[in-house]
């Protein structure tokens, strides 16, 4: 505030000098004024000020996007949670799942299972909207996930197999980085959500399946892809996998489709003989999580895989570091962000 007296009269214009000289610096009448007139003696200039600061302050919300690693750690010690690698080739339908799962939840419970909130709406808003009639696509279409960064989708759920309430994470990941693995396993400790993972979910392109020319390289690619995560220590032994047979609408649709439930199958049975010691448990799904026709639902078998992430739980490996002989207790504590969250 410009000038006030004792009386309290006050004008907000800073040259104004209206309580020494009676005179507006404007040359308006004091009655007409608009910056000219009276404070209450309970108000002072401090106040105003700290009051103006306040309505001017930059209030940060959330972002509601797809959260880090980093962020993920943080939620890991919040309660109990539930993280879920879904792996595949590129195009095979990582992305299309997970919004297939967040759109059920817009019509109600899933198998007995209630949304209660995501911490990345934003994110799976994003993910659905091209496949929503909203985007006035005739196709339904899903962008495809960037390279070089880990996604994890967030929601809670209750109800059913969740219990009270139980944290989510969804990792996605672009297929060619899965696929890179086959070539340089060594890439493979850089994907936490493999190691930290309660689940592993294995998709399988169905479409693929009925391509005569692409069905023996895809049911290769699958096997080179699990094989490298074992060889670049990225899984643990005892971890369960659900193998996934996407695009179950075109496949239903198409001529070769006994072929390629057969072919899907004998993959299972491949897949059982070479890593059985690794994944005691390895349960197959059929899902048609975005169809490009009508011949079945969107969400399609997506419930009994959510039932299965959130019963199928492995132990997590705990790592034991060795701690400094210190003499003194306090010299043994270590910061919280220096914890193993394995993540």
């Amino acid at each position: 505030m410009a000038d006030n007296d004792d009386n309290g009269v006050v004008c907000a214009n800073p040259d104004c000098r209206v309580s020494q000289d009676g005179k507006c610096v404007e040359g308006f009448e004091l009655n007409t004024c608009p910056h000219y007139g009276h404070l209450s003696d309970a108000v002072d200039d401090e106040e105003i000020v700290t009051e103006a600061s306040d309505v001017n302050a930059v209030i940060g919300l959330p972002a509601a996007d797809t959260l880090t690693p980093e962020q993920v750690a943080r939620l890991l010690r919040a309660g109990e949670t539930r993280i879920i690698a879904i792996i595949g080739p590129s195009d095979a339908g990582k992305t299309s799942l997970i919004a297939s799962l967040y759109d059920l939840f817009q019509e109600g419970s899933v198998a007995g299972i209630d949304f209660a909130r995501s911490r990345s709406l934003h994110a799976f808003e994003r993910a659905c909207h091209d496949a929503r009639a909203a985007s006035r696509r005739r196709i339904p279409h899903i962008n495809r996930t960037p390279r070089g960064e880990v996604r994890f989708y967030h929601i809670d759920v209750g109800g059913g197999a969740a219990g009270d309430v139980l944290s989510v994470l969804l990792g996605d990941r672009a297929g060619e980085e899965y696929r890179g693995a086959a070539d340089d396993t060594t890439v493979v400790t850089t994907f936490p959500e493999i190691r930290r993972a309660d689940s592993l979910t294995l998709l399988v392109d169905g479409e693929r399946l009925l391509d005569t020319g692409a069905r023996h390289n895809l049911r290769h690619e699958i096997t080179m892809i699990l094989q490298a995560l074992i060889d670049g220590g990225g899984v643990k032994t005892g971890q369960p996998l659900a193998l996934v047979l996407t695009k179950i609408d075109a496949v239903q649709v198409s001529p070769e489709s006994e072929r390629a439930e057969a072919d899907f199958r004998d993959l299972r049975m491949n897949l059982e003989r070479l890593f059985g010691a690794v994944f005691p448990r390895i349960e197959s799904f059929r899902v048609a999580a975005s169809p490009k026709t009508n011949a079945v639902a969107r969400g399609t078998g997506v419930p009994d895989l959510l039932t299965f992430w959130l019963e199928a739980r492995s132990v997590p490996a705990t790592s034991r570091s060795t701690s400094p002989a210190f003499a003194r207790a306090f010299a043994r504590l270590r910061p919280v962000d220096e914890l193993e969250i394995d993540i």
